[in-house]
């Protein structure tokens, strides 16, 4: 049984522009030919009993990756099968956000449910997945079988739910999760749901028992999957805004959390002439992304001290304090980020985030308190502090300062900070 689908044509279109950066051996014919062919072979053959994978860990996950070339694009063409005969969310992180802003300025009554889905990836049943996968109709069975085969070695070599690290598990998680999004979402109580991964946030009118409501939607997730208790967060403004009343200058915040690496508060309306029926939300960055930063600051006086490379620590620094661009070879054209750029909602005036993140790097640069910045210290002149010291994160995004690194560069330059 062979899918007809896997031929040469086809998995050279899985192929794409920045395979030929990262892995500059294909730009030979002849190398590219024979990964293609080994692929092929690949397909034929199946995964039946064939180890494929390597594995490392990182915050005590297991991350999955490929070890053979010719592999990833069999998994490229799978998943890319999978995907043309299902309808998948493609909601992008900003859309979100934006939408969340909205919901939450009307002036009515509204719960705010923030869950978390603990070891998402581990946590599915590879059978029930292998079933899912079965009943999609026009998927062909060859390809059907090589998804059984996948996740059943990989339960066979001590694997939990789904490799996490695949963008094929990627795309067989958000397959699982499409009845559990359709029943959360035609809930009579709900105003708004979204999920992102494993990050859920729900919206309600508030009339629901809030108790009774987090255990429906605990039952609700697949066989396997729980909700990370310390990470929910379940937030209220019970009362409608009343335009009538004279509300003070100072308004009252009502509540507050983070989602997709936002702080969202809401306050009731501040004391207008209109006398507002809509609540004001402001974003920031989220606490979490804040120490997040300052562990990148931290890490990056750490490298200076020992290689004492000060225009690597400068640019370190200038990439965290501004934006910048990086060739998206596949899609030809650069994809932007940065301080501005990754939370350019943010409310730059009412900023709390942005001011503490300044104030951090300036400690850090002139201290000299504790081990790390005392060494630091020690190891820079007072020309380079001073150097360092025009760096700014709230200066950063109102300018939207603007640098541009190759990809190397770039690699270069995050590389003491990897997974922090």
């Amino acid at each position: 049984m062979f899918d007809q689908s896997f031929n040469q044509v086809s998995i050279s279109r899985t192929l794409r522009k920045s395979d030929f950066l990262t892995t500059p051996k294909l730009r030979s014919q002849t190398i590219k030919s024979k990964i293609i062919t080994d692929a092929l072979d690949r397909a034929r053959l199946g995964f039946d009993g064939y180890s494929f994978l390597s594995s490392t860990k990182v915050k005590n996950k297991t991350i999955y990756r490929i070890k053979n070339f010719s592999d990833e694009l069999v998994l490229r063409k799978i998943n890319k099968n999978i995907q043309k005969n299902t309808k998948l969310p493609n909601a992008s992180r900003d859309s979100i956000i934006a939408n969340i802003k909205n919901i939450l300025s009307e002036g009515v009554s509204y719960r705010v449910y923030r869950f978390d889905v603990k070891s998402f990836y581990e946590s599915f049943q590879s059978v029930d997945v292998i079933s899912s996968i079965s009943k999609i109709r026009k998927l062909s069975p060859a390809t059907k079988k090589m998804v059984n085969d996948i996740l059943t070695h990989y339960i066979s070599s001590g694997g939990l739910g789904v490799p996490r690290g695949l963008a094929l598990s990627a795309t067989l998680s958000e397959i699982m999760m499409l009845p559990f999004d359709k029943a959360v979402q035609t809930q009579p109580n709900v105003f708004f749901y979204s999920r992102y991964v494993d990050d859920i946030i729900i919206i309600s009118s508030g009339n629901e028992d809030e108790g009774e409501f987090t255990n429906f939607i605990s039952k609700l997730l697949p066989n396997g999957l729980r909700l990370n208790e310390q990470k929910t967060k379940i937030r209220h403004a019970s009362q409608d805004v009343k335009p009538y009343k004279q509300n003070t200058a100072t308004p009252d915040e009502i509540l507050t959390f983070e989602f997709l690496g936002y702080q969202l508060t809401v306050r009731e309306p501040a004391k207008t002439s209109d006398r507002s029926q809509f609540r004001d939300v402001y974003l920031d960055v989220a606490e979490s992304k804040v120490n997040k930063i300052k562990t990148r600051i931290t890490r990056s006086m750490i490298s200076y001290c020992k290689d004492r490379d000060f225009g690597l620590l400068e640019t370190r620094l200038k990439s965290l304090t501004s934006n910048f661009s990086v060739l998206d070879a596949d899609r030809e054209r650069k994809r932007l980020a940065g301080i501005y750029y990754n939370y350019h909602r943010i409310d730059l005036d009412k900023s709390q985030a942005l001011s503490k993140l300044d104030e951090y790097i300036r400690k850090a640069i002139l201290s000299g308190y504790g081990v790390i910045f005392d060494d630091f210290f020690c190891k820079t002149t007072v020309a380079q502090r001073r150097r360092l010291l025009r760096f700014s994160f709230i200066r950063g995004f109102r300018e939207k300062t603007f640098m541009h690194f190759s990809r190397n560069n770039l690699k270069l330059i995050q590389e003491c900070w990897a997974y922090a």
